[in-house]
């Protein structure tokens, strides 16, 4: 009955880490996919994120050395100012510490088109960008490139994950798509081994969890800052 029971419930708890939207899986994967697809925007170094919540202040690191087009992507939105007033919208701490899930605003937009809106005080006044959808992007030990749009599903391979879902991971919510990653991320509660290679891990709380710990759903995410070196 427990096995049953624990599966049922991974299920759910896989579902509730979707986000939304339709996209095509990716027929090719060009050599660099992060410049392809973010161009200036891409980087490749350690960046160090302040969170600003209705709760207090979590730290997180962006590591785009290993997961370079989510990390690059999440910094692209930080940048943009997109995170200021959204909120956690789902936090999952039964029948045991799971996740919290944010990044989630009532607008409606859409993930095709450029984003426009006058009345949404995080977007700049005449400026609209656009929202990516991102593959999947896993780093494995001894291979040069992150691998992309592929579940880790190899014995072996799962030793060799770089980004591991260990508690205060970072990572971004999908969609049953492994080409729908876009806005909503989340942070683990524990450590999840059973979702390594099913989701991307870009970073971690490097400060901050006793915070994280303390957010409840309509939690507001007040700002994000880049901390300058």
């Amino acid at each position: 009955m427990s096995f049953l029971f624990n599966r049922s419930f991974l299920a759910c708890l896989m579902i509730s880490l979707s986000l939304f939207g339709c996209h095509k899986p990716l027929s090719e994967t060009p050599d660099d996919l992060c410049l392809t697809l973010l161009n200036d925007n891409c980087i490749n170094k350690i960046i160090k994120i302040k969170m600003y919540t209705s709760k207090g202040e979590i730290i997180l690191e962006l590591n785009a050395e290993l997961a370079p087009l989510t990390a690059s992507n999440f910094l692209f939105l930080v940048e943009k100012g997109f995170y200021k007033g959204t909120i956690f919208n789902r936090v999952i701490r039964r029948p045991y510490p799971f996740i919290i899930q944010g990044g989630y605003k009532d607008l409606a937009y859409n993930l095709e088109s450029s984003l426009k809106s006058k009345d949404e005080s995080y977007i700049k006044k005449k400026e609209s960008f656009s929202i990516n959808q991102i593959p999947l992007e896993i780093k494995l030990k001894g291979e040069d490139k992150p691998r992309y749009n592929k579940l880790i599903s190899k014995y072996d391979d799962f030793n060799r994950i770089e980004l591991n879902h260990l508690r205060g991971a970072l990572s971004m919510a999908r969609s049953q798509l492994l080409n729908s990653a876009s806005i909503q991320f989340y942070i683990s509660l524990k450590d999840l081994p059973e979702l390594d290679g099913r989701y991307a891990v870009f970073g971690r709380v490097a400060d901050g969890m006793n915070v994280v710990d303390s957010l409840n759903e309509g939690d507001l995410i007040l700002n994000m800052k880049v901390i300058k070196n």
